[in-house]
């Protein structure tokens, strides 16, 4: 386990320190830009088990030697424990519906984590602090408004407009009781979105590279470029150079699509 937190480190381009709040928000801030968002693995683990989260040797494995990061499962579960590894105090918050955050204990403060929403969350963030807090980047607004005891609204806009909500219930969890979360999110049906479309995110200095299917779009803090990969040869090109995924995943994501009649490319 040493040797894959060392690893998992290094690949974050940092070095073990104590736990502190700033020690966490640089782990935070080196995760959401090295490791992507990505449902190119996902596809893959779907393969191996239909609730399967990859333990942390062999999260770290495949970021380093395939450049898979995951989706909030798999990036949420595999940074808390590498967050506990550390000597943080760690547990996961539902966020309803269908995704998974972390709980952060740290000198008498519970801070809401969040490495697998493919979102600007770029630091902890105290939620008892004060009803409502604001996060701005890459054209996104983010909004969480406590609106019940234990109870936030997690807004998230572009260009003004609302494109999700959520809730996050500010319980704590261990792995063992979110077992049947991770089953509905691996739900092999057309209702489940995320087994329904490729989507990878990728926060790169002052730019966020974000995919769905074919066309990806090329935020900074300014504007929006929208690039349609129209070709097979293209979209693997363009992926590679943005997300470094070796290709046998992006071609095995392509084609657990077109089994379920989602063609991207041609017939």
């Amino acid at each position: 386990m040493d040797q894959a937190v060392d690893q998992y480190i290094r690949f974050l381009r940092l070095k073990r320190e104590i736990p502190t709040i700033n020690y966490l928000q640089r782990l935070i801030q080196h995760h959401l830009t090295l490791v992507p968002y990505e449902s190119f693995s996902k596809f893959h683990y779907f393969t191996l088990a239909p609730d399967f989260i990859p333990p942390l040797p062999l999260f770290v494995h495949n970021l380093v030697e395939k450049g898979w990061g995951g989706t909030c499962f798999t990036l949420n579960m595999n940074f808390a424990r590498l967050l506990t590894e550390l000597g943080f105090t760690c547990s996961f918050v539902r966020v309803e519906p269908g995704h998974l955050a972390i709980m952060v204990e740290i000198r008498g403060k519970k801070v809401y984590v969040d490495v697998g929403y493919g979102s600007p969350i770029m630091k902890p963030v105290d939620l008892e602090a004060r009803p409502q807090h604001k996060m701005h980047g890459f054209g996104e607004e983010i909004t969480i408004t406590q609106t019940k005891d234990q109870l936030y609204e997690i807004d998230r806009k572009s260009n003004g407009k609302t494109f999700v909500t959520k809730q996050i219930i500010w319980e704590p969890l261990t792995e063992e009781e979110i077992l049947e979360d991770i089953r509905q999110s691996y739900l092999d049906v057309d209702e489940n979105i995320t087994m329904r479309r490729i989507t990878a995110v990728r926060f790169n200095g002052h730019q966020c590279f974000y995919l769905r299917n074919n066309i990806m779009k090329v935020m900074t803090f300014r504007n929006i470029q929208e690039i349609k990969l129209n070709s097979l040869e293209k979209w693997l090109k363009q992926i590679q150079d943005v997300y470094q995924i070796e290709e046998e995943s992006l071609l095995e994501s392509i084609d657990f699509l077109n089994k379920r009649k989602i063609v991207l490319f041609g017939a």
